[in-house]
C-alpha cells in the first residue's frame, strides 16, 4: 500500500502544478518501470502498442466528427425548438425540453460539455426571456448535459471498453435503460416542483400550436434516424461499433447536405476540432496504459485484491466505498482523467468481488456524471456560466444543480439494487 500512495504522489503532484494529464500518467510510469528494472519498459511498449491499435478506438473520431457535423450545421438549435413545442404545455414547460432535447442530443454526440454548451445556448436567452426560475434553468441544462456521457455513442464508454477489454457493444445496449431512467427522473423531478406553480411555466395548447407541432416533426426525425440506425444497428444487425459510427458519420453529412448546411470550411471546421479533440483523448489513455503497465508490474493491484479479499468487508460496503472516492474525486478531476488514473487499481477489486465488468462501467459512468456538476471543478457547471457571464454566476448554476446531484445518487442506487437495469438488453442482443 506504500507504494500505491507512493505512485499516487508522482501523478497528484504534477496534475497540481498544471502538467497535462498524458504526460503526468505516462512519465509516472516510465518512472517507476525504470525504478523496478528497465526491461519493463519493453512490456510498456507492447502495452501501448496494443491499446493504440485496439479497433474499438476507430470509433472515437468517428463518433466525435457525427456530433461535430450535427452542431456546426445548425441541427441541433433546430432539433431543441422543435421539441419546445412538444412539451410545452406540461407543468414545468420548457424545463422539459431541456431534459428531452439533452437526451436526444446525446445519443449524437457523446460529449457530455458539447450537449450542455449546444442545448444551453439554445435555450437559455429563450427562458430567461420567460421569468423561468434561474436556478431551475441552469440546474436542469447542467444536469441533462451529463447524459452526454451516458447515452450511446458515449466517449467514457469507448475509453472504458479499450482500457478494461470489454465489448463496447454491449455497454452501449447496457447505457439505454439506465439513461432512460435518469431521462424520466429528471422530468418527474421538474414536474414535481413546479406543480405548485403550474401558471407560470405551463404554455397553453392551441390550434396554430398544434399545426406547428406537426411542421416541427421536420427538425426532429433527422436526429431521431441517425439515433435508430447507431442502436438498430447494434441491436437488430449486431454490426460492429465502428460500423455504425461510420454509418452516423454518413447520415449526418447526408442530413447537413439536404439542409444546405455542408460547405467544405464546415467541413475542415468539423475535422480539426475532431482531430484536436482525439489526440487529446488517445495520449491521456496511452499515458493511462503506461502507468496502469507500471501499477501491474509492481504487484499493487494483486496487492489491493487481496487486501480487500482478506478484509471482513463484503462486497457491498466495498462498491459504496469506490463510490465515495469517486464521488470526492469527481469535485476536483475532470471526468475522463478520473477514469484512467483509477481504473487500474479499482477494476481488479470490482472482477475479484464478482461484479459483472459491463454493469460497473454504466455504474461508473454514472457516478463520472455526478463529477461534471460538482464544484469546484464541475464541467458543466462552467459549461453553462460560459453562455453568458456577465448575467450568470458560478454560484447559481450549482445550486440549481444541485438537487440532481441526489437525482443521480439515487440512480446509481437503483443500478445496485436491480442490475438488470444495465444487464437485460445486452443479454437478448444479437452481437458481431
Amino acid at each position: 500500500m506504500t507504494i500505491l500512495l507512493l505512485m499516487g504522489i508522482t501523478i497528484f503532484i504534477p496534475l497540481m502544478l498544471g502538467v497535462p494529464i498524458a504526460v503526468a500518467l505516462g512519465t509516472g510510469g516510465i518512472f517507476w518501470l525504470v525504478l523496478l528494472d528497465v526491461n519493463t519498459l519493453k512490456g510498456a511498449a507492447f502495452a501501448v502498442w496494443n491499446t493504440a491499435s485496439n479497433d474499438v478506438l476507430i470509433s472515437v473520431p468517428l463518433f466525435i466528427w457525427m456530433g461535430e457535423i450535427i452542431q456546426r450545421a445548425g441541427i441541433a438549435t433546430r432539433f431543441y425548438n422543435a421539441v419546445t413545442l412538444w412539451v410545452r404545455w406540461l407543468p414545468g414547460g420548457l424545463l422539459h425540453a431541456n431534459i428531452a432535447a439533452c437526451a436526444l442530443f446525446s445519443a449524437v454526440s457523446g460529449s457530455s460539455i458539447a450537449t450542455a454548451a449546444t442545448i444551453a445556448k439554445s435555450a437559455i436567452p429563450n427562458l430567461l426571456r420567460l421569468k423561468y426560475d434561474k436556478r431551475q434553468v441552469f440546474g436542469s441544462l447542467a444536469a441533462g448535459g451529463t447524459l452526454g456521457i451516458l447515452i450511446p455513442p458515449s466517449i467514457p464508454l469507448i475509453i472504458y471498453a479499450a482500457l478494461v477489454e470489454a465489448s463496447l457493444g454491449r455497454l452501449f445496449l447496457a447505457a439505454i435503460v439506465p439513461g432512460v431512467m435518469m431521462v424520466l427522473i429528471f422530468h418527474t423531478y421538474i414536474l414535481l416542483t413546479t406543480l405548485r406553480t403550474p401558471h407560470r411555466h405551463c404554455h397553453r395548447a392551441d390550434d396554430e400550436a398544434g399545426q406547428s407541432r406537426l411542421r416541427s416533426l421536420a427538425e426532429i426525425f433527422p436526429l431521431v434516424t441517425i439515433i435508430v440506425c447507431i442502436l438498430g444497428g447494434i441491436y437488430y444487425v449486431g454490426a460492429s461499433t465502428n460500423e455504425v459510427a461510420g454509418v452516423g458519420v454518413l447520415a449526418s453529412l447526408l442530413v447537413a447536405a439536404v439542409r444546405r448546411c455542408l460547405s467544405p470550411s464546415m467541413l475542415w471546421e468539423s475535422l480539426l476540432s475532431t482531430a484536436r479533440v482525439t489526440s487529446l483523448l488517445i495520449f491521456v489513455v496511452i499515458g493511462a496504459q503506461i502507468f496502469s503497465f507500471a501499477v501491474f508490474s509492481w504487484g499493487v493491484n494483486w496487492e489491493v485484491t487481496n487486501w480487500i479479499e482478506q478484509s471482513s468487508l463484503d462486497r457491498v460496503s466495498v462498491l459504496l466505498a469506490i463510490i465515495a472516492m469517486y464521488f470526492v474525486l469527481g469535485m476536483f478531476i475532470d471526468a475522463i482523467s478520473m477514469m484512467v488514473l483509477t481504473l487500474s487499481i479499482v477494476y481488479p477489486i470490482i472482477m475479484a468481488l464478482n461484479y459483472d465488468p459491463v454493469w460497473f462501467g454504466i455504474v461508473l459512468v454514472l457516478i463520472l456524471e455526478i463529477g461534471l456538476i460538482t464544484p469546484p471543478v464541475g464541467m458543466n457547471l462552467f459549461t453553462i456560466q460560459a453562455v453568458d457571464p456577465v448575467n450568470i454566476t458560478f454560484l447559481e448554476v450549482a445550486r440549481g444543480a444541485l438537487p440532481y446531484v441526489v437525482l443521480l445518487l439515487l440512480g446509481i442506487g437503483f443500478l445496485i439494487a436491480f442490475p438488470d437495469l444495465a444487464l437485460w438488453l445486452p443479454s437478448r442482443a444479437r452481437m458481431s
